[in-house]
């Protein structure tokens, strides 16, 4: 049993530890570095990020036992997650270390998701040269000038990952159902409420598939996650097509509803392993051009408890407003 991992620090808490600096960051990142799930014990990391409330968070590596590493969570995957569930809109500051003393760039599949942020080309990285010094850089230092021009280029209109006006509207295909969907699915325990609210707040802009995850471990205790996704962008295409012609897209990279509902596990399971999970729920579209079913039941499979019950519900296609 791993120890529970306390993933936010307050605002009043982000000022006593002091500036965005490697020695302030060193005791954050050597009490999280335990906490990570990784196979090799030589490769654990720590993402620290700090976000526009003036709040702190945490992200750790995440290794599935048993299942190939395309299938893991990185540090920055898990802090984007720990964004997303307390509703932190934008990230000012990252630092990714195995120890506090050399902090890396994040890998390129990473810095697509970070880019998916609001303002994220301004995000500032703590960076060690070749001559071990510390430099903050923005994170648009390490993606082609093709890459973060666009994106810098969306209309403002557009919803990023982190936005909190986001919402698929989507319903679930239930003629019987056995209860009514909760009005405030975010705090209920049911299962089907809370996959169905995570699918909602699913961000899949070029796949248009979205999909959202509940957990339920021995405790009864719920935990919830949703599928996000970036892509390589096409240079033969405007910013605005970039956004809406997503067949014209490729190189899809996605973190899937379950993974991310892990990333709950792992902050709020009171440090439990991932055999704890008893029940499981995917909620995502009836006709998707990406199906999360037999991922996440590959996952749950090696992962969760020998009986852990998995349901999927669908959604039809939601009606598009005349506005």
């Amino acid at each position: 049993m791993a120890l529970p991992l306390s993933s936010i620090l307050a605002p009043n808490e982000t000022e006593f530890s002091g500036d965005f600096t490697a020695e302030t960051l060193m005791p954050l990142i050597n009490r999280a570095l335990p906490l990570a799930r990784t196979l090799n014990p030589q490769l654990p990391r720590v993402a620290v990020g700090r976000g526009s409330s003036g709040r702190t968070f945490l992200g750790v590596n995440v290794d599935l036992r048993g299942l190939p590493l395309h299938y893991s969570i990185h540090a920055e995957q898990f802090l984007v997650v720990n964004l997303a569930l307390h509703n932190e809109r934008k990230l000012n500051c990252l630092a990714i270390s195995a120890g506090g003393t050399f902090f890396y760039a994040p890998c390129g599949h990473c810095c697509h998701f970070l880019q998916e942020i609001r303002d994220a080309s301004n995000t500032q990285l703590l960076i060690t040269d070749p001559l071990f010094r510390q430099n903050s850089m923005p994170l648009s230092t390490f993606l082609p000038q093709k890459y973060f021009s666009v994106y810098n280029e969306v209309p403002e209109y557009f919803a990023r990952l982190l936005d909190h006006n986001r919402s698929n509207r989507l319903t679930l295909i239930d003629p019987n159902p056995i209860r009514e969907i909760c009005v405030n699915s975010d705090s209920c325990t049911h299962l089907k409420c809370r996959a169905l609210n995570a699918a909602n707040r699913s961000y899949a802009p070029y796949s248009n598939c979205p999909s959202g995850v509940a957990l339920m471990d021995h405790q009864g205790k719920v935990y919830s996650g949703w599928y996000m996704e970036s892509v390589a962008y096409n240079p033969s295409l405007g910013p605005v097509q970039y956004y809406m012609e997503s067949a014209a897209l490729y190189k899809f990279a996605q973190l899937g509803p379950v993974q991310a509902a892990l990333v709950d596990f792992v902050t709020n399971g009171g440090g439990h392993e991932f055999d704890k999970i008893v029940q499981a729920v995917l909620v995502e579209k009836r006709v998707a051009m990406f199906s999360q079913v037999a991922r996440a039941r590959k996952i749950l499979k090696k992962i969760a408890h020998d009986s852990c019950v998995f349901k999927v519900l669908h959604c039809p296609e939601p009606v598009k407003s005349s506005e």
